[in-house]
C-alpha cells in the first residue's frame, strides 16, 4: 500500500510538472511576413524557427485586368520560407495596381467585377489556380476586404470561397480566408477553409486616439465568431499609431514606438482595459501614442483563449522586440 501511495504521489508531482512545462500547448501561433519589410520579417522568423504553426507571405495583388502580380520581394520571401518545415501560405489581396504604378487598396470595384457574375467568378478562380501552380505554393490565403454592408457582395464572396476551396482541396492546396471582424453579421460561410478574424482596427486611421483592441471589443468578437465553421484564427496587429490631435500622423512598429518615446523623453503607461501602452506629448499640439508590446498581445490572446479559441495570428513580423515575440508565442510564459 505504501509503495502504491508513493507511486501515486510521484505520478501526481510529475503530472504537475509536465502540466507546467506544456502550459502553452493548448494554442498555436501563425504570423505574416510583409514584402515591404522582408529582411526584418525574415530575421524575426529565423529567430523563432519552431514557434509558428504557419507563416504567410504577404502579398500578391492584381492589375486592372484582373491578372495577378507577385512582387520580387514576395518571391524572395517564398523562396526563403520554403527552406523551413513550417507550412507557408501566399496571401492574395484585392489591391489593384494602376497603369501609372499607383494602387487602389482594398478595391470594392474589383471585388464586384470578379465576384458578382458567375462567369467572371469562374475566370477569376482559373487565374488564381494559375498563380498557385506558377508560384508552387501549397497554401493560399484570400485577404479580400472592404465589403462594407453589401450583402449581395458578401453572398457572392461566400460562393467564391466555396468554389475555390473545392478546387484547391482537390489539388492538395490548403486555404485560409482573412475577414473583417464584422463578417459573421452579413453572411454564412462554408465549411472547409481556415477562417481568420481581424481583431484590430478598433482605433486607427478612421478615428481619434485609442488602442487597436480592448477587452470589450475582443469579447464581442469572440461571441459573434462562434458561428463561423471549422478552424478559426484570431489575428492581432503589432505596433500602433501616433495621433497629432485627432488625426493619425504615423503608423509605428513596436521598435519605432520605443524610439519615439525616447526622443520625446516620455514613458508609456499601460491601459488596464486594453493592455496597450499609451503616452501623451504636449509640443506644438497634443500628440498621443498607443501601441502594443508582448504583454499587450498576451492580454488580447488570453481574453479569447478563455473563450475557447486556440489559434492566434500576428500581423506582422518585422520591427518587434524579440522579448515581445517570445511572450506572444509562449516562450516566456
Amino acid at each position: 500500500m505504501r509503495k502504491l501511495l508513493s507511486f501515486a504521489l510521484a505520478l501526481m508531482i510529475l503530472t504537475g510538472l509536465c502540466t507546467d512545462a506544456f502550459a502553452t500547448s493548448d494554442y498555436d501561433c501563425s504570423a505574416w511576413l510583409a514584402y515591404w519589410d522582408a529582411e526584418s520579417a525574415l530575421k524575426e522568423a529565423h529567430a523563432f524557427p519552431d514557434s509558428f504553426s504557419s507563416l504567410v507571405c504577404f502579398e500578391a495583388y492584381f492589375d486592372t485586368e484582373g491578372n495577378w502580380i507577385l512582387p520580387p520581394e514576395s518571391q524572395q520571401l517564398l523562396e526563403d520560407m520554403r527552406k523551413s518545415d513550417t507550412p507557408v501560405y501566399l496571401s492574395l489581396v484585392n489591391d489593384v495596381q494602376q497603369p501609372d504604378g499607383s494602387f487602389v487598396q482594398k478595391s470594392r470595384d474589383f471585388l464586384a467585377q470578379q465576384l458578382l457574375d458567375p462567369a467572371a467568378r469562374n475566370a477569376h478562380i482559373v487565374k488564381i489556380m494559375q498563380m498557385v501552380r506558377v508560384c508552387g505554393v501549397r497554401g493560399l490565403e484570400i485577404d479580400y476586404e472592404n465589403f462594407k454592408k453589401d450583402t449581395e457582395l458578401w453572398s457572392a464572396f461566400t460562393d467564391f470561397i466555396g468554389q475555390l476551396w473545392s478546387v484547391l482541396s482537390h489539388n492538395g492546396i490548403a486555404l485560409r480566408v482573412v475577414m473583417e471582424c464584422g463578417a459573421p453579421e452579413y453572411a454564412v460561410f462554408p465549411e472547409g477553409p481556415v477562417y481568420i478574424c481581424m481583431c484590430y482596427n478598433l482605433y486607427g486611421y478612421h478615428s481619434g486616439p485609442g488602442p487597436k483592441a480592448d477587452k470589450t471589443f475582443l469579447e464581442g468578437l469572440g461571441e459573434s465568431w462562434k458561428s463561423v465553421p471549422g478552424e478559426v484564427h484570431m489575428a492581432f496587429a503589432t505596433g500602433g499609431f501616433v495621433w497629432n490631435g485627432s488625426t493619425v500622423e504615423n503608423a509605428l512598429t513596436e521598435r519605432e514606438a520605443q524610439e519615439w518615446l525616447a526622443q520625446q523623453g516620455e514613458k508609456a503607461k499601460r491601459d488596464p482595459d486594453s493592455g496597450a501602452l499609451k503616452a501623451v506629448y504636449f509640443g506644438d499640439q497634443k500628440t498621443t501614442l498607443w501601441y502594443a508590446d508582448g504583454e499587450t498581445l498576451a492580454f488580447w490572446r488570453d481574453i479569447l483563449r478563455d473563450m475557447g479559441y486556440t489559434h492566434f495570428d500576428l500581423f506582422r513580423l518585422g520591427g518587434n522586440d524579440p522579448d515581445s515575440l517570445a511572450v506572444f508565442v509562449g516562450e516566456n510564459s
